[in-house]
C-alpha cells in the first residue's frame, strides 16, 4: 500500500500561485512606468509681491523617461484672468533630456489688486491626454503710496436750454477760419521762396537745465494733476538717461528700459532707488493712486538724486578712459 503526504501534494500548487502574483506585479509596474512618461509642472519665482511689481511663472513638460512626447495644445494663459496680467510672454524653448526633447516657457505676471489671490491650475494637452499643474497662491501687498481723497458732492441735475439755430454765425465763423489759413498759407509760401533758413538749436541735457525742468514741476502737482506730474518726470529722467547711457528707449516698456538699465549701470544701490522710483509712477498712472504732496517732493528728490549721481559717474568714467 503506497502512502501519499497530503502536505508534499499542496506545496507545488502554493509556489505557482505566487509566480502568478509576482508576474502580474511585474506586469503592472510595466504598464505603469510607460503610461507615466512625461512630467507636466508649473513653477513660480515668488510668492509675495508689491503692488505692481512682477514675478515669473515656469512652465515645464519634460520626459520621466527614453519615450517621445508629442504636445498637441500648449497651456493656453490669456492676457488678463483672475486678478493677474500678463506682462511678458517668452517663446517655448526645447530642453533637450538624454535622447528625448522637454518643453519649457516663462510667462511674466503682475497684479494690480492687493490681497492673497489664487492663481489657477493650467492644463496642457501631451499625446491624447490632459494634464493639469497645481494651483499657487500669491499674496499683493501695497506699497507706500496715499489713497486718500474726498468724493465730490452731488449735485443738482441742470436742465439744457433750447438751442438756437446759429448757421449765420456758423457761416461767418467758417469764412474767417479760411482766411486766416490762407493768410498763413501764402505767408509760408512767401518765406520758402526767400530761403530764410533758421538755425538748429540742440537739446540742453546740463545738469542745470534738467534740475530746473524738475523744479518746473511742483506746480504741476501742486495743481493735483499726480498723473501728468509721473508722466512728465519720468519723461525727464529717461531722456536724460538715454543721453548719458548713449541708449534709445523712448519705445521701449518700463520692464525692458530696466532690463537695459541693469546692463550699462554699475551702481547698483542708485538702480535700486530709480526702479522703485519708476514702480511709484507706474502706480500712479495705471492704477490711478493719490499721491500727497510730501511724496510729489520725494519723488523729485530721488529724480534730482538719480541724474546728478548718474551725471556723475560718467564724467568719473570718461576721466578713467583719458
Amino acid at each position: 500500500m503506497i502512502l501519499i503526504n497530503s502536505n508534499k501534494l499542496v506545496k507545488p500548487f502554493f509556489n505557482l500561485t505566487i509566480m502568478k502574483r509576482m508576474l502580474a506585479a511585474l506586469l503592472f509596474l510595466l504598464v505603469t512606468s510607460t503610461t507615466f512618461s512625461q512630467k507636466v509642472s508649473a513653477v513660480i519665482s515668488r510668492d509675495k509681491i508689491r503692488l505692481g511689481d512682477y514675478f515669473d511663472l515656469k512652465l515645464q513638460v519634460q520626459p520621466t523617461n527614453n519615450s517621445r512626447i508629442t504636445v498637441n495644445t500648449w497651456f493656453n494663459i490669456p492676457d488678463t484672468f483672475t486678478n493677474f496680467q500678463v506682462v511678458n510672454r517668452q517663446r517655448i524653448d526645447t530642453v533637450s533630456i538624454a535622447s528625448t526633447k522637454g518643453y519649457t516657457q516663462v510667462i511674466t505676471l503682475t497684479s494690480f489688486d492687493t490681497g492673497r489671490h489664487s492663481l489657477p491650475a493650467f492644463t496642457v494637452m501631451v499625446g491624447n491626454k490632459q494634464y493639469h499643474t497645481l494651483p499657487f497662491s500669491v499674496t499683493v501687498i501695497p506699497i507706500d503710496v496715499t489713497m486718500r481723497k474726498d468724493y465730490n458732492d452731488i449735485k443738482d441735475i441742470i436742465e439744457p436750454e433750447p438751442e438756437e439755430d446759429h448757421t449765420l454765425w456758423k457761416i461767418i465763423a467758417g469764412a474767417i477760419v479760411w482766411v486766416i489759413i490762407l493768410y498763413f498759407v501764402i505767408k509760408k509760401w512767401i518765406i520758402a521762396k526767400k530761403k530764410i533758413l533758421t538755425p538748429i538749436h540742440p537739446k540742453d541735457y546740463s545738469l542745470t537745465s534738467i534740475l530746473q525742468q524738475l523744479d518746473a514741476l511742483e506746480a504741476v502737482y501742486q495743481s493735483h494733476k499726480y498723473q501728468l506730474f509721473y508722466t512728465e518726470l519720468m519723461a525727464i529722467c529717461k531722456d536724460f538717461s538715454d543721453y548719458q547711457l548713449h541708449i534709445t528707449t523712448h519705445t521701449k516698456t518700463t520692464a525692458e528700459y530696466i532690463s537695459i538699465l541693469k546692463e550699462k549701470m554699475q551702481n547698483k544701490d542708485l538702480l535700486n532707488q530709480y526702479i522703485h522710483l519708476l514702480q511709484v509712477a507706474e502706480t500712479v498712472k495705471f492704477a490711478k493712486a493719490i499721491p500727497s504732496s510730501d511724496e510729489c517732493k520725494q519723488s523729485i528728490a530721488e529724480a534730482k538724486t538719480f541724474i546728478t549721481q548718474l551725471a556723475s559717474s560718467q564724467h568719473k568714467t570718461a576721466a578713467d578712459v583719458i
